[in-house]
């Protein structure tokens, strides 16, 4: 029979453990809140011969794109790095008049540096990508290794490289990311200040073509919606939730929601900034995704 003096101590004990654990609990939410999530560092070493398919594994089951054969590396499945498929960067070598070889380039939101290894197949002269999810830059620097990157990758937020930057860029090409942004008319503004020729991949919001979609609508709250004005020009911002769970396989923005904008307030805003030459491709209004444009724009007319 056990005592309850005995009973008490296994108690005193069992209340000492449950303190720790909230404690350890509280603290490791300060640390992540902190951006120092400790407790999802652990090393993990090799026991097989070096190769391109060890550093690829780093990150096994969170690859999206799928590597050219060259490489002999299994990663994702979507092919990003097939011109065939992917023909963003292509595209922007055939708008512009002299191509991209030779250009500087500022890539923003770089994911798998697919883009990236598209610049620098066609010449670019440079190439500097920010990325602010920290294990999308993981896997750039694992592409730069195993292709032979010469591209800067930088690990940050966009908004303040660009507030802070004094380099004039001959091509800013931003994919995927305008959509994502909670300050998209700041986010255009700035990439604006930097260059003369802008490229950008985006979904906007279409009201009719939302609405017809109950994928898509359901992540929209209109009351949540807002109105904001940059350098004299008012746009009315679309508040949508990503609602869904931030992965490894995870390429949207840093918070929980984003605002888009409409195509007119995108096209108009660059117009106000100089940007008179403009050509759009691809606006597909049916994409399960949200409607979805390619634009280039440029200040002298390309």
């Amino acid at each position: 029979m056990i005592s309850m003096k005995h009973l008490r101590k296994q108690l005193k004990k069992l209340k000492f453990v449950r303190t720790g654990v909230r404690f350890y609990f509280k603290a490791k939410k300060r640390l992540r809140l902190a951006g120092l999530d400790i407790g999802n560092i652990e090393p993990v070493y090799s026991r097989q011969c070096p190769s391109n398919q060890t550093m690829v594994d780093i990150l096994k089951g969170g690859w999206t794109s799928a590597f050219p054969g060259e490489y002999n590396v299994k990663a994702g499945k979507t092919r990003h790095f097939d011109f065939s498929l992917d023909w963003r960067v292509e595209w922007v070598d055939r708008v512009l008049p002299a191509g991209i070889k030779g250009l500087s380039v500022l890539e923003l939101g770089p994911f798998e540096a697919y883009n990236t290894w598209h610049f620098e197949k066609l010449g670019a002269k440079s190439v500097t990508s920010i990325e602010g999810n920290n294990l999308n830059f993981l896997k750039c620097l694992i592409v730069k290794e195993i292709t032979g990157l010469h591209a800067r990758f930088l690990y940050g937020d966009l908004i303040p490289y660009l507030e802070n930057c004094s380099q004039q860029y001959d091509l800013v090409y931003a994919s995927g990311v305008l959509y994502h942004s909670t300050e998209p008319l700041k986010l255009l503004k700035l990439m604006t200040n930097v260059t003369d020729k802008l490229f950008l991949y985006t979904h906007y919001y279409d009201e009719n073509a939302i609405n017809a979609n109950p994928f898509l609508s359901d992540s929209f709250y209109p009351a949540r919606d807002m109105d904001r004005e940059c350098s004299g020009y008012k746009a009315r911002l679309h508040y949508k939730s990503y609602d869904e769970r931030k992965d490894i396989t995870f390429c949207g923005g840093s918070e929980d929601f984003s605002y888009w904008l409409e195509k007119k307030d995108i096209l108009d805003f660059l117009r106000l900034q100089g940007f008179t030459g403009v050509k759009t491709r691809l606006d597909q209004l049916d994409n399960p995704h949200g409607p979805v444009l390619y634009i280039f724009a440029g200040k002298t007319g390309e």
